[in-house]
């Protein structure tokens, strides 16, 4: 959840400041800091203290003027990692985050994937984490660069949720955590299968926190995605109820495509919507069978559906009264409808120059209507089971 105070991001933030400025003389310390923005001095004040020079300062700053310098110093001095550090943490203490579980349970899921792909890992993390700088926990008098050379490169005694904890990706700034997400599956790094790959195995566990990775671009017709705040996509309260008819029905397949539908419905909605399908089609065949009904291999979904509505009582012919002949036969058409447009945009079929790309919200729409068509077929089957003596 949203951080409620900045308090302490702001303390830590004007520490950082004074640091980064600590190097420079008393003698011509004023003079920066004026050049800055801060009120004038002396130069005996800051000979007796440079630190209580800057922060006394500091203090007298609001804190949109004190990101400011923070900001101008990095542009002006260079990279600060510690600066640039507490200007990210401050800037994201009012803000949606994702948890230290959630990146820790992401360093797990990369284990099944080359952390750096094609790319030198040295020279990948080098570019997110001050490597080079950070002392090692391995080795005397060694840096964090010289422990990953020789304990995750040549030895190999080092996964990938280590290497991360190592480098402090677990509590580094979100900024920097997501950039280095990003640049994991960037074309760069890796061909188009693992990306998607990489990208499949993320977003559930960044999904918890309502981000994911999420394509907004292509370089020389490659995807480059990046970590975006997705709400409350994967919390809709109707979810969980869905989930928990379709997993007491079938774990293995039915609660699978249900999984697998909702995984893809804000990052995905091509797969999504292919997902959607393969689940109604997956429900209607187990109430044929286990009605004792048959099927043919190459029946698609409207079809199956009729077949598996006939068994249920569910086909309007089956009624006589309108209202109930009405309600029956709409959902047949949201079936059909269902059907209709994964053929037009799922990921399923190959499509031309002009094709229409679904995007998020259709995905969401094509799913939450068959995990409710799905759950109605199983609620009435389970009912029809329920009422036999």
């Amino acid at each position: 959840m949203p951080s409620t105070t900045s308090t302490a991001p702001l303390a830590t933030l004007r520490t950082a400041i004074v640091e980064a400025l600590y190097p420079t003389s008393a003698n011509i310390l004023p003079d920066v800091c004026e050049g800055l923005g801060l009120a004038p001095g002396t130069r005996n004040e800051a000979m007796s203290s440079k630190r209580t020079y800057v922060m006394s300062r500091l203090n007298k700053l609001s804190p949109e003027d004190t990101v400011r310098i923070a900001r101008r110093i990095l542009v002006e001095q260079g990279g600060d990692y510690r600066l640039e550090e507490a200007a990210d943490r401050f800037a994201e203490a009012s803000s949606r985050v994702a948890s230290d579980l959630v990146r820790r349970h992401i360093g797990r899921a990369l284990n099944q994937f080359d952390l750096c792909g094609e790319l030198d890992v040295l020279d990948l993390i080098r570019e997110h984490f001050p490597i080079d700088l950070r002392p090692g926990k391995y080795g005397v008098m060694t840096t964090m660069a010289e422990d990953l050379q020789r304990h995750f490169i040549r030895n190999c005694d080092m996964d990938n949720e280590e290497v991360l904890d190592a480098v402090g990706a677990y509590d580094c700034s979100q900024r920097r955590f997501f950039a280095f997400l990003e640049a994991i599956v960037h074309p760069r790094t890796r061909g188009e299968a693992e990306q998607q790959a990489i990208v499949d195995a993320l977003n559930p566990i960044l999904g918890r926190d309502g981000f994911a990775l999420i394509q907004k671009s292509k370089v020389s017709g490659y995807p480059v995605f990046t970590v975006q705040e997705v709400g409350t996509a994967y919390e809709a309260p109707a979810d969980a109820v869905i989930s928990e008819a379709l997993a007491a029905f079938d774990e293995a397949s039915v609660h699978a495509a249900w999984t697998k539908a909702l995984e893809r419905r804000a990052t995905h909605p091509e797969g999504a919507i292919t997902s959607a399908r393969t689940l109604l089609e997956t429900v209607c065949k187990h109430i044929i069978e286990d009605a004792g009904g048959t099927y043919g291999e190459k029946d698609e979904l409207p079809k199956l559906y009729r077949t598996a509505a006939e068994h249920l009582n569910l086909a309007p012919d089956q009624h006589t009264e309108e209202v109930f002949k009405a309600i029956l036969g709409n959902c047949q058409s949201v079936v059909n409808s269902l059907a209709s447009i994964r053929n037009k945009l799922s990921d399923a079929h190959g499509r031309g120059r002009r094709a229409a790309r679904p995007l998020p919200r259709h995905a969401e729409l094509a799913v939450n209507l068959a995990g409710t068509m799905a759950t109605f077929l199983v609620s009435t089957w389970r009912a029809r089971q329920d009422a036999k003596p």
